[in-house]
């Protein structure tokens, strides 16, 4: 993937804040830079994987025109890896801008159960088969990894200036994620199999990847001094776990700055 350095895909955090907030900009920008370059790892490992299962898949095709799409879809993998994986990252990085800045973030697409019930009705199937994808691979991630997840939602609640963030809305939350790679996916000119395929690699190893990216988001961020002493299970779960009232706001750093400091 192209990195997290390409002039193109820059976003300075820092030009939307207070001048007095410049920290608040930096720690942003870190919290850019470390899911860029993280994703950029786990995604290489995902498409070193799509041409040799594309091409198994081929080889075991019930007939010629399914084999074709598989070939094909080889093909347009390889011509258009690069694109796809600059737009994945580019999407994230707009929407952790737009979350800097307080503009409403796109929600991840659907449940399983959502569009079970007719809510994709008027989508064509391809879409219906894509979005059921999408929201299995956000299911299945956003409950595994419901923990570590809670812990950067706060935190990032806490950079933001108080504003909530919940797991839809988290930029490097697994829907947004899926929702960012869906857009990339659109670069692809693929039968509908071809990208289910990729979507299925894209769980296997992305997703699966994404609780070493939360610890070392959760790390970074506590020993800069955002919400350090906060544990990682989310309310409901265990009684009062969740973060003191009052700390998720605009002198939280600070706040909890000070707590650590008199420890």
């Amino acid at each position: 993937m192209s990195t997290a350095n390409d002039p193109t895909n820059i976003v300075d955090f820092g030009s939307h804040q207070d001048p007095r907030n410049e920290r608040v900009g930096n720690l942003l920008e870190r919290v850019c830079d470390t899911a860029s370059e993280q994703l950029k790892t786990l995604g290489n490992g995902m498409f070193e994987r799509v041409d040799d299962a594309l091409f198994d898949l081929a080889e075991k095709a019930e007939n010629n025109a399914v084999q074709t799409q598989y070939f094909d879809g080889m093909r347009e993998v390889r011509k258009k890896r690069a694109l796809v994986e600059r737009r994945f990252l580019e999407c994230i990085r707009q929407n952790l801008s737009d979350m800097a800045t307080g503009r409403q973030p796109p929600q991840a697409d659907m449940t399983p159960a959502a569009a079970a019930h007719g809510e994709l009705s008027l989508v064509g199937d391809s879409e219906l088969e894509e979005s059921l994808a999408i929201a299995s691979m956000t299911s299945k991630a956003q409950g595994r990894l419901a923990r570590p997840l809670y812990a950067v939602n706060q935190r990032l609640s806490v950079i933001c200036g108080g504003n909530k963030i919940t797991d839809a809305g988290n930029p490097i939350g697994p829907g947004m994620l899926c929702s960012a790679f869906r857009t990339a996916m659109r670069e692809l000119d693929v039968e509908t199999r071809v990208k289910l395929i990729i979507y299925k690699l894209f769980d296997r190893y992305v997703m699966a990847g994404l609780d070493t990216l939360y610890d070392t988001l959760n790390t970074a961020l506590a020993q800069a001094g955002v919400l350090p002493r906060l544990r990682h299970e989310v309310p409901g779960q265990r009684p009062g776990t969740a973060p003191p009232r009052g700390q998720v706001g605009s002198n939280a750093i600070a706040a909890e700055d000070a707590a650590s400091t008199d420890q």
